[in-house]
């Protein structure tokens, strides 16, 4: 039997970063790559990538700018123009999201990643530019989206129980395949 994918094994399904169309991202003008930030890069499956990319779907507070203001107690935005790479990386340090904290980026539905916070700031000039870009992570308690006109939104303590709603997520998940099953026999 196939395993499943669910937000806490997802991390083993897993390619090596040097096999991701999207490495470049993270590597210096060297083409290289420390060890010790290759650690803290997961690039995924497209498997796991479509998971990702589906679960976020299905999340009403992560699919628009208007839902941080709705879902979440604590809101923040931050604007940034040309040249302001520092003030960039100060905001998401500011945050205070612990840098070892993993968090799930996905850009295409085939192309995710999971990072740990410090390499968000670290690369946050590749991650954020030109495209809209969510990332967030298992406690579904904060979500960080940024709008390709060069804007931040950031929330925190989601105003529903995240746990909760999962559950109810996955009881969903697990009534559409077994019925899923029956149709197909």
């Amino acid at each position: 039997m196939k395993n499943t994918i669910t937000l806490e094994n997802i991390h083993t399904f897993s390619i090596p970063l040097q096999e991701h169309p999207l490495k470049w991202k993270f590597e210096e003008d060297d083409k290289k790559l420390s060890a010790e930030f290759e650690d803290q890069i997961i690039p995924l499956t497209s498997e796991a990538s479509k998971f990702l990319w589906n679960f976020e779907s299905t999340q009403r507070y992560l699919n628009s700018i208007s839902a941080v203001g709705k879902y979440f107690n604590e809101q923040n935005e931050f604007s940034f123009g040309e040249n302001d790479s520092q003030k960039v990386k100060k905001w998401l340090f500011e945050r205070g999201i612990p840098f070892d904290q993993k968090v799930f980026w996905v850009t295409q539905p085939e192309w995710g990643f999971i990072l740990t916070w410090k390499m968000v700031i670290k690369f946050s000039d590749e991650l954020f530019f030109g495209t809209n870009e969510l990332i967030w992570d298992k406690t579904l308690n904060w979500a960080l989206i940024y709008d390709h006109n060069d804007v931040f939104y950031f929330g925190k303590n989601r105003n529903f129980n995240a746990e909760k709603h999962s559950e109810e997520i996955t009881e969903i998940e697990k009534m559409i395949n077994k019925n899923s099953g029956k149709a197909s026999t």
